[in-house]
């Protein structure tokens, strides 16, 4: 059973136990879905707009940040496998050494695909807060925080397994790339803010 499976209570008793996973990366993916189905219900909300093109797109974000809900768990179980294998021989070490930094890029790519993901609902939101249901735009608001998050969150993620990968080359394409990503995050979501904060 995926985690996105859970119910809201299950989740988050999982969340507080004192297993590694579900962690901070599973949860900026919930976020991106929260805020994925926020503003679809603002669009929804909305009569005879514009907005309402995004609804596709919307649904398909939502997926798949429920889909990273699980794959990131997944990528920190590998690493955990990964440093878990047998270190006795020259040979083991090395085979090791190699799972393991394999295993950390992929659990560097996963939350830039969050952080990616979360810039798309803010690119979005940003359109939807200006042409929304003024009466929603609370709504919308908090979509924008909550995609904020899930990049910022996703960032940290990045971070911390890019700092242990080896190739020097790998890991700072992933941090200026996480970079960019925040840096155009921020200036979507204080955008959003001041719209949304001149309706309500």
């Amino acid at each position: 059973m995926s985690f996105s499976d859970y119910t809201l209570n299950e989740f988050v008793e999982e969340l507080a136990s004192k297993s590694s996973t579900p962690g901070g990366g599973s949860t900026a993916g919930l976020g991106g879905a929260l805020a994925s189905a926020l503003a679809l219900m603002v669009i929804r909300l909305t009569k005879d707009s514009e907005i309402e093109q995004f609804t596709t797109e919307l649904e398909d974000l939502k997926s798949e940040a429920l889909r990273l809900i699980d794959e990131d768990s997944e990528s920190f179980d590998k690493v955990m496998a990964a440093f878990r294998l047998p270190k006795e021989t020259e040979a083991e070490q090395e085979e090791r050494s190699k799972q393991i930094q394999e295993a950390l890029k992929g659990a560097s790519i996963t939350p830039l695909n969050t952080m990616k993901l979360g810039l798309k609902v803010l690119e979005i939101a940003r359109e939807v807060a200006t042409e929304g249901n003024p009466n929603a735009a609370s709504d919308i608001g908090v979509a924008g925080l909550m995609a904020l998050s899930t990049v910022k969150g996703g960032s940290y993620n990045v971070l911390i397994n890019a700092e242990s990968l080896k190739d020097e080359k790998v890991a700072t394409e992933l941090k200026d790339e996480a970079s960019e990503i925040i840096s155009k995050s921020e200036r979507l979501a204080a955008e959003i803010e001041e719209i949304v904060e001149s309706k309500i």
